[in-house]
């Protein structure tokens, strides 16, 4: 069909998109939001999780970011986070982090500084689960302290619990599982997918089903963490402000309603 034939609501659209990226370039697509509207949009954000989230916790650090708060869910008593929490979840993959304790125990979930929750994020404790400085939890991780049902009794829940406890500046890969009275050691990394049901010493990386030593990391070697990218937390946010006028910038009201109704190749 040539461009004559279409409505002309679509032709203004064609006319008006951007052009496709190159075969060879980034395959981001382009944020036609104003530099307005996305200001507005995190004020939003940042409103909903200081009513409907951050009551639900115990304790919580200062500038703690979320991205879709509603898609977060924090049951139960004593869950606390620290310093400049930044949790991203969506509608698909909600993050939830659940203490649900008989009542002859007190659960507890803590989380240090400067860490990272990804989409899917699933952390539940009947015992206790401790989250160090500037750990890496990546997309659907589970983690948890206790199996919930016995193997001879799976009507009646008397979870046995083993504390869990990740170091400083853990990396935990996709869609790995954490299971009861696991301690990983500072630095090290779980690969995605797998399974781990024993300790991992500092400076490992581990992989598989069940996880298996991979590699050593060299402890000398330069290590760079999310407590580093928080060191000037003002500078932190200067910078990411004036990286997003940068990106918006020439972005207007109308082009991004025109993205939204009518969307056109390169949108």
């Amino acid at each position: 069909m040539s461009a004559k034939h279409l409505p002309s609501r679509a032709r203004a659209a064609s006319r008006n998109a951007s052009p496709p990226p190159p075969a060879n370039g980034p395959a981001m697509r382009r944020d036609h939001r104003p530099y307005w509207m996305h200001q507005l949009w995190e004020r939003f954000e940042n409103a909903w999780a200081r009513h409907f989230v951050w009551p639900h916790f115990a304790e919580i650090g200062k500038e703690p970011k979320i991205v879709q708060p509603w898609a977060v869910e924090v049951f139960g008593p004593n869950v606390t986070v620290g310093d400049y929490l930044h949790v991203i979840a969506n509608k698909a993959d909600q993050v939830r982090l659940t203490v649900w304790a008989p009542q002859t125990q007190a659960g507890r979930i803590s989380l240090g500084d400067h860490v990272f929750l990804a989409p899917g994020t699933r952390i539940l404790a009947a015992g206790e689960i401790e989250i160090g400085d500037a750990c890496l939890i990546a997309n659907k991780v589970t983690i948890t302290d206790c199996d919930w049902h016995s193997i001879h009794d799976r009507v009646d829940p008397q979870p046995e619990f083993r504390p869990v406890k990740l170091g400083r500046n853990v990396w935990i890969g996709d869609g790995a599982f954490v299971g009861k009275g696991v301690t990983i050691g500072d630095h090290s990394v779980v690969g995605a997918r797998s399974v781990v049901t024993k300790d991992v010493e500092p400076w490992t990386i581990v992989a598989g089903n069940p996880a298996r030593v991979i590699k050593r990391i060299d402890p000398d070697a330069p290590m760079k963490t999310r407590s580093d990218l928080f060191a000037d937390a003002e500078g932190l946010d200067r910078f990411m402000d004036t990286a997003y006028r940068q990106s918006l910038a020439g972005n207007s009201t109308i082009g991004w309603l025109r993205s939204r109704l009518w969307p056109a190749r390169g949108d």
